[in-house]
């Protein structure tokens, strides 16, 4: 049983890692009873740490149906990886002529955690360790916050990036052209790898997504 003050954000936290890691997919339900007696505990912090995800993007909630993990479209990935090339393509033109020693220092060992963890479930948290302190040196809090949200927002299909090693193998070594690039204080190759790695990402979660479609119309096929 779960005690805390923040009952609710405890268990928000912990729905939101099933979600990241593919154990709740989108579309799956999220019921209020099943919830209250996994983590045992009553509806009430169930009900915000619901709210929770929804503020996040990853839950929409229907009157008298329930929570929903959300279902994007092709569409709206593609939208999503457009706002993320403009916002971090931004932050990085703004971030590497600031770059300190102790940045870079950063951003190197970021990628490195980020290989180590290449194979396990802590990928996707070591990826965005990456992104964060590539970008944090620009200085632009409200700017990394909505990067956060963005990532926030797809978080549902990024468990899919375990699936592909050779995709993720050619990211990886994005990371290294960008710890390079910004070594080098090379503004525009960094902005250049960076809008590309973000473009095949993109590319990849559309493609996941076509996927599920595809199975459930095979699915329905068969009922």
């Amino acid at each position: 049983m779960l005690k805390s003050e923040n009952t609710g954000d405890l268990i928000a936290a912990s729905l939101r890692l099933d979600i990241s890691v593919g154990k709740i997919r989108p579309g799956d339900a999220l019921r209020q009873e099943e919830l209250a007696d996994r983590f045992a505990v009553s509806r009430i912090p169930i009900r915000e740490a619901l709210r929770t995800l929804e503020r996040d993007g990853l839950v929409e909630v229907f009157p008298n149906r329930g929570a929903f993990v959300i279902q994007l479209t092709t569409a709206e990935l593609n939208e999503i990886t457009d706002l993320r090339v403009l916002i971090e393509g931004d932050l990085i033109l703004r971030a590497v002529p600031l770059l300190t020693r102790s940045d870079l220092s950063e951003i190197q060992m970021a990628a490195y955690e980020a290989k180590r963890q290449s194979t396990t479930s802590s990928w996707i948290v070591a990826d965005l360790a990456f992104h964060e302190a590539l970008y944090r040196p620009a200085k632009r809090a409200r700017q990394l916050e909505l990067f956060r949200s963005l990532r926030r927002s797809v978080q549902q299909y990024e468990a899919g990036y375990r699936r592909l090693p050779e995709q993720r193998k050619a990211w990886l070594e994005d990371h290294s052209c960008l710890v390079s690039a910004c070594s080098k204080r090379d503004v525009e190759h960094a902005h250049r790898i960076l809008t590309g790695h973000i473009r095949r990402a993109g590319a990849f979660l559309v493609g996941c997504v076509e996927k599920i479609q595809v199975r459930k119309n095979t699915g329905e096929l068969h009922t």
